[in-house]
């Protein structure tokens, strides 16, 4: 059984109830019209010997059967016995040669023979006087064995052939039903030799395996988005990492090809410090990431005063500011309390203020806006820089991506994707608007009451 398909063994399982329905319906078909016909012969005997009964007269003491023509009254078989029990009428070639006592007390009787089965009734008739004979009534149930025969013929015929239709159509229809099972199947097993681009692309049909296949395709399109941006983010991060590693290897066999006085030493080492760090500030970065895609940052939640953070950031990164030539200003009217983890809210703003400070221009100004808008705190870093085109503003926050490599060698790329992250790490949301050559802002909302517990 465990080998069988799961259409066939939907077919046997049902091919089996319907033989136990059929075994039953027939059953009780074949019971119930016995019943009604051999109630239907009791009936009649019993109206014919009571018509029989009727005819029979006593003039001086003699009996008389007053209708001896009509001894056989539609099958059935008259015989008029006096009392002692001497045939007075019928038996004559009429009354089948059946070894029967003498009638001597009414009562319906079923009397089988080589060739036949009889129902046999007797009936006293009575005078004034008392007992005067017995009307005995007889009748062939051959044509009630014939029907009923008939019948048991024609269930043991028609259960076979029901049961022969009902699982070839079972069949078909389990066939029908499954189909899309196996085109699944079909479809997974070619995704699981790399095809993500299969889809079952089923009729819209609202049933238990319209909605798996529906699902089964939303299911792909999602594993499909995954699996290439973890494809890309490969690539990227390879990218990425390339570039200082080959500097790094670049200045150490250039390094050590000849002598170098301590200068040239110094030189050496702080450029292969630089891209040390900004590698490592890289897996840095990419560690936070993957920890947050997998659930396993832990969130050190408190009550935090966004002004006092605001302005610790701006603080810190006013010297940067001032190396590139950029006005950096804080309009922080009061205070805002959210809960939240410092750490991470730290970072948030420090990346936006860097992104700000790095892709302005020279003369340019940062402004940093903090206050309440229903019950949220709404946090504007808005900039004078070079912009962003349009058609790149819906993947500022995808890892690894840049408006325009050639602007600047010291980002990761990874700055925008962390923001995004730890807005939503904080049930918040994050707009940005911007124009090239104008600026751009970006809007960041955190709850003032959230109800997370960071786990």
């Amino acid at each position: 059984m465990r080998n069988l398909t799961i259409r066939t063994k939907m077919t046997m399982w049902y091919s089996f109830m319907l033989l136990i329905l059929l075994s039953i319906f027939s059953f009780l078909v074949y019971a119930m019209m016995s019943k009604m016909m051999y109630s239907g012969e009791e009936n009649l005997i019993k109206a014919h010997a009571a018509q029989a009964v009727s005819s029979v007269e006593v003039e001086n003491g003699s009996v008389k059967f007053t209708e001896p023509h009509e001894l056989v009254i539609s099958g059935t078989y008259i015989t008029v016995y006096d009392k002692r029990g001497q045939i007075i009428f019928g038996g004559d070639g009429i009354y089948p040669d059946i070894d029967i006592k003498k009638p001597s007390e009414e009562k319906l009787r079923v009397i089988k023979t080589k060739d036949n089965t009889w129902m046999i009734y007797d009936r006293p008739v009575h005078e004034e006087n008392g007992l005067v004979a017995w009307v005995r009534a007889s009748r062939s149930l051959m044509p009630v064995g014939k029907t009923m025969e008939n019948l048991r013929d024609i269930l043991f015929l028609t259960i076979p052939l029901f049961l022969i239709i009902a699982s070839g159509g079972g069949m078909f229809l389990a066939s029908r039903a499954l189909a899309p099972i196996d085109r699944i199947t079909k479809t997974a097993r070619a995704i699981g030799h790399g095809d993500l681009s299969r889809r079952l692309n089923m009729p819209n049909v609202q049933d238990e395996v319209g909605r798996l296949a529906m699902t089964f395709d939303e299911m792909l399109d999602r594993l499909e988005k995954s699996f290439k941006k973890e494809r890309q983010f490969t690539s990227d991060a390879s990218h990425e990492l390339r570039t200082p590693i080959a500097v790094i290897r670049a200045i150490a066999e250039e390094t050590l090809t000849g002598e170098r006085n301590g200068d040239e030493y110094r030189e050496a080492l702080e450029i292969i410090l630089k891209e040390a760090a900004k590698m490592g500030k890289m897996v840095s970065q990419l560690l936070l990431l993957t920890r947050g895609d997998e659930g396993r940052y832990r969130l050190e939640m408190e009550k935090i005063d966004l002004k006092i953070v605001v302005e610790d950031v701006a603080g810190e990164m006013q010297s940067m500011a001032e190396q590139y030539g950029i006005d950096l200003c804080i309009d922080a009217g009061k205070s805002v309390v959210v809960k939240g983890d410092q750490t991470l809210l730290t970072r948030l703003f420090m990346n936006l203020i860097e992104n700000a400070v790095k892709y302005n221009k020279r003369g340019g100004w940062v402004k940093v806006t903090l206050d309440e808008v229903k019950n949220f705190a709404r946090i504007i870093v808005e900039d004078s820089g070079i912009g962003i085109p349009e058609e790149d503003l819906p993947h500022v926050f995808d890892r690894f991506y840049r408006v325009d490599r050639s602007r600047s060698t010291d980002g990761t790329g990874l700055g925008l994707s962390i923001v995004n992250w730890i807005v939503k790490i904080h049930s918040g949301k994050i707009d940005i608007m911007s124009h090239p050559d104008k600026g751009t802002r970006f809007i960041v909302y955190l709850p003032l009451n959230s109800s997370r517990d960071g786990s």
